[in-house]
């Protein structure tokens, strides 16, 4: 149920055409800017409005930052919920305080305003207490993907270890029985199959969700050393157009040798690939078989794998690797009917 709320919540902060919170803040700063602009510049003026009017500013400023950040809507909403009610406990607490002043006779000039400013501090505390509320949501989704993550890895190990690691024993002990050294090389072979299994999952289990430092590579760069590592047979490959894309390099790159190897496992010996920029990221994709409707996310899940001796870890890799620079993968069709993988922001 909290999932379908959590949707619904979602769609909605989707379609609206600017953030709640900095509509909040600004209304605030507008506000108490006309306040000063229309009254004789004062001390006491002053006084009064230069505190709410930098904290108005500064709630926009906070909610622009959240979503340069990539924060989701979601959390930007969770934080205007959290400055909204810290504007109504203020309204309200100064609302009582002007009440008993004005039980006593004392009254107080322009109560509306101060009423207005009270909120505006009690939208900037909101605000900080928003902030470090989502601030402990997104390190508890963190922690459990992690925590998934590492489940996902054990089960994989544990799971692909034991085809290869009983035909180690087997041939081993027929290479006992008989003497006959080619046993010998079909346990090479499983222990081969093994370290490769035991380097994948390590992957997957390091990518993590989060790169510690990015840097500005041409795309055309990143999938030229790609290339150049990974093993291709006939198969081709063209960079078309031009992007700049901010990454780590040495992890940008493995996902596309990843991408790569897929297209040529799952192609013919010739399959092209063709590499570009797309709206918001880029795009990789081949003339293969393509890969159908209803298995385009099942692919990205580790373990999945439509191959007899397939690992079903290159591309939960892939999607690793996306996750720790923020990219979503999109799986489609090409123009030619194969796979398209498009990453964006």
């Amino acid at each position: 149920m909290q999932g379908v709320v959590d949707d619904w919540v979602s769609e909605i902060g989707d379609q609206l055409p600017v953030s709640p919170l900095s509509v909040l803040g600004f209304v605030l700063a507008a506000t108490i800017g006309v306040r000063i602009a229309g009254e004789s510049v004062t001390t006491q003026a002053l006084l009064e409005s230069i505190f709410p009017l930098v904290t108005a500013t500064a709630v926009v400023l906070a909610d622009r930052f959240l979503v340069a950040q990539g924060i989701s809507i979601r959390d930007r909403l969770t934080v205007f919920a959290y400055a909204l009610g810290g504007f109504l406990a203020a309204f309200v607490v100064t609302s009582l305080h002007l009440y008993v002043a004005y039980l006593e006779g004392t009254g107080a000039h322009s109560p509306l305003y101060l009423l207005l400013m009270g909120g505006t501090l009690g939208v900037g505390a909101g605000t900080i207490a928003g902030l470090f509320d989502i601030k402990q949501r997104i390190a508890t989704r963190e922690a459990r993907r992690q925590s998934e993550r590492l489940e996902e890895f054990a089960s994989v190990v544990s799971h692909d270890l034991r085809n290869p690691l009983s035909v180690a024993q087997g041939r081993l002990d027929a290479a006992f029985q008989t003497g006959k050294a080619e046993h010998l090389t079909e346990v090479d072979a499983a222990l081969v199959r093994m370290d490769n299994l035991i380097e994948e999952s390590l992957s997957v289990a390091r990518s993590g969700t989060q790169v510690e430092e990015t840097y500005d590579v041409p795309l055309a760069e990143l999938a030229g050393d790609a290339w150049a590592a990974t093993e291709t047979a006939d198969a081709t490959y063209e960079v078309v157009g031009h992007r700049t894309l901010q990454v780590d390099p040495l992890r940008a790159k493995r996902l596309f040798e990843n991408c790569f190897r897929n297209s040529v496992a799952h192609g013919s010996d010739d399959v092209h690939i063709r590499v570009g920029p797309c709206s918001s990221g880029f795009f990789i994709e081949d003339d293969g078989p393509g890969i159908p409707e209803d298995e385009r996310e099942m692919v990205l899940e580790q373990g999945y794998s439509t191959a007899a001796d397939g690992s079903g870890l290159g591309l939960a890799i892939v999607r690793a690797i996306a996750d720790a620079h923020g990219w979503s993968v999109t799986i489609t069709e090409s123009e030619s009917g194969g796979a398209r993988f498009e990453f964006t922001n």
